[in-house]
């Protein structure tokens, strides 16, 4: 409207004082009108005010996280007072971005920003970047999943330095045993700090980032638990369908998963539902009476079972057997007293098939949500789960 004002009077043939005075004033008023819509814009976008204890003119470049690469979106320097801005569009759902420096490759900062984020850091190199982040509606909790990995990444860095000083000629058996033992221990505490941030901070982005980008390749387990999480959370937004695809391609059994319902008869002809033992931990236990190899672990599973069944464990036994009175005559003669149940499908058991089973014996020990923890099990494995699990 602005514009097409400005044109007709330029093109008037009757142009006057009056006129230029119009003029100038519609330009004052365009100028303001542009001044203000820039204004709201930048409102509605997202900003970033860090201090950092980095060089004066060190360089800083943002990136959007996307599953292929790191994108290159704006880049600034550090001023003298230890100072760096961004400003930027946004979109209306929150999106990963990271803060590198001195080039675009990590490592960095992981941040959260959507239009309207006001993002104030303080940020401190040392020998990882630390940082503190307000603003954003998800920042305080990827500043946490972020403590969590710096924490890890310090503890292994004096780890490594540790072991770097170690005279190799001096080195003994036990010493070697007791640090690789270590190590282990560093990796695991890692991952279930990892685990515990997934499953019981609140979903965002986060969740995502924790999965998919923390470990050298995503853990089927937290695959499964992120995307319950997202759906629950933020059930429309990119990173839960992204992290739902994911899952959907782990099929049914894998780690981590909830185990598939399996309802078929006891050898009274009575129904027993897989989901009925929720709140025990509780072992699928795929065999026959004439498998040998599973009538040779059922002494000392019965030993595991007399002992833990009290604590809370139980064994859900899926015959593949054909002919009922020689499934009821291994179970008498085996004296087998848990759960019992089978289609006599054979090989073409309706479980055997849900669970991909292809050779006997096979277990899969399932928690008390009745999540599978562990695939494949034998007796001298399964005591010492138990032992973890329910003592």
């Amino acid at each position: 409207m602005v514009r097409q004002l400005l044109i007709e009077i330029v093109e008037s043939k009757k142009m006057n004082k009056n006129n230029y005075k119009v003029l100038r004033n519609l330009g004052l008023s365009a100028l303001f009108i542009f001044a203000s819509l820039y204004s709201i814009a930048a409102t509605k976008g997202y900003t970033i005010t860090a201090t950092v204890n980095l060089p004066e003119n060190t360089l800083v470049v943002l990136n959007k996280i996307t599953d292929e690469k790191l994108e290159v979106q704006d880049s600034a320097y550090v001023t003298k007072d230890g100072v760096f801005k961004f400003e930027g569009e946004g979109t209306e759902e929150s999106q990963l971005y990271y803060l590198t420096f001195e080039s675009a490759n990590p490592p960095g900062v992981p941040l959260i920003l959507e239009k309207g984020a006001k993002v104030v850091l303080k940020i401190t190199k040392g020998d990882v970047y630390t940082f503190t982040a307000t603003g954003g509606k998800y920042n305080a909790h990827m500043q946490k999943l972020h403590t969590i990995y710096i924490l890890s990444d310090q503890q292994m860095l004096a780890f490594n330095a540790e072991v770097a000083g170690v005279n190799a000629d001096t080195v003994t058996e036990e010493y070697r045993q007791t640090t690789a033992q270590r190590y282990t221990d560093l990796i695991n505490a890692r991952s279930e700090a990892i685990e515990n941030f997934i499953k019981t901070e609140p979903a965002s982005p986060a969740t995502y980032f924790a999965v998919k980008y923390l470990f050298q390749t995503p853990v089927p387990k937290l695959i499964l638990i992120g995307a319950e999480r997202l759906k629950k959370g933020m059930p429309t937004a990119q990173y839960t369908l992204k992290l739902d695809a994911l899952a959907a391609q782990l099929g049914p059994t894998v780690e981590g998963a909830l185990a598939p319902e399996i309802n078929l008869p006891s050898p009274e002809g009575q129904e027993l539902a897989l989901s009925s033992l929720r709140g025990k931990v509780v072992m699928i236990d795929f065999w026959a009476s004439w498998c040998g190899p599973c009538r040779k672990e059922n002494p000392a599973v019965k030993q595991i079972y007399e002992k833990y069944k009290d604590k809370g464990f139980e064994i859900y036994a899926v015959s593949l057997d054909n002919n009922k009175d020689q499934w009821k005559a291994a179970i008498a003669k085996d004296g087998l007293t848990w759960k019992h149940v089978s289609d006599l499908g054979g090989w073409k058991s309706s479980a055997a098939q849900l669970y991909s089973v292809h050779s006997i014996p096979q277990t899969f020990l399932l928690d008390e949500e009745g999540r599978i923890i562990k695939a494949g099990l034998r007796s001298h494995d399964l005591e010492p789960m138990l032992d973890a699990l329910l003592n």
